[in-house]
């Protein structure tokens, strides 16, 4: 069987809740041998460490603090992260969000740059979160200048090949949703065929952006390989070339040990 990870997940979230067993039962049938689950605030980054206890061989955690979530945040909570993060693969998902901005765009970019920093003094990779229009994507790009060299992946990427070759450019990794299987993302399908297969990874971002053909449903690990085969179509490469390097470069990322 082929094998896939998924580099970005929240299994940590209410939506799993009732049957999380059943979920991840239900990946390992379908081949996702791993899971990176994400944390977005204090109380998922917990979760996250929760579930890895309870599953190590399934569930690696990454804890940081969202662009969302931002505005609630205390000392003590940054106290925290520092001491618990040697136990992440990552530092997790931290950014930009200027599309719904919970948090002011000032707030946001001064939390961007704290969290990068201790991700450079604890030398771990990073996972992103950029949602916005250009001028989003040149001061985020402007902000990461700063911080290299560090490894990141653009986590959930949407936009087309220009923003795609900005993040390449500047070393990064680009991980690509199950929007790549719905119908109007030509501009994300055109990033596709254009980002190195040696720079992707691949996620479900579940409970959200659920592949075809199961749009409205949950999303859920086990959908992933939709994902992947709808990378294999555009790039024209067999799915189990696109299994196994993105597999590979999701193991060399985050330094996982399976």
């Amino acid at each position: 069987m082929l094998e896939f990870i998924d580099s970005h997940a929240h299994l940590n979230l209410p939506e799993f809740k009732k049957d999380l067993e059943d979920t991840i039962n239900r990946a390992k049938q379908n081949g996702v041998i791993h899971c990176v689950v994400v944390g977005i605030n204090p109380s998922t980054n917990k979760k996250a460490l929760d579930l890895h206890q309870k599953y190590p061989d399934f569930i690696s955690p990454a804890l940081g603090f969202h662009p969302h979530e931002v505005k609630k945040l205390s000392e003590e909570d940054y106290r925290e992260l520092e001491k618990l993060l040697p136990q992440a693969v990552a530092l997790g998902e931290i950014g930009l969000d200027w599309v719904k901005e919970y948090s002011p765009k000032e707030m946001q970019i001064k939390h961007f740059e704290r969290q990068l920093a201790i991700a450079k003094s604890q030398q771990k990779p990073v996972i992103l979160h950029l949602r916005g229009e250009e001028n989003l994507w040149e001061t985020a790009i402007a902000i990461l200048k700063n911080f290299l060299p560090i490894r990141f992946v653009s986590h959930c990427f949407t936009s087309g090949p220009e923003i795609a070759k900005k993040i390449l450019d500047l070393g990064g990794y680009i991980s690509i949703p199950g929007v790549v299987t719905f119908p109007k993302a030509e501009e994300l399908r055109a990033a596709v065929k254009f980002i190195p297969l040696e720079r992707m990874l691949i996620e479900t971002d579940c409970p959200y952006l659920t592949p075809m053909p199961f749009r409205g449903k949950r999303n859920e690990p086990a959908f992933l390989p939709y994902t992947a085969q709808k990378i294999a179509e555009i790039k024209g490469l067999p799915l189990e070339e696109i299994a196994e390097k993105v597999k590979e470069n999701t193991i060399r990322f985050f330094s996982l040990v399976l």
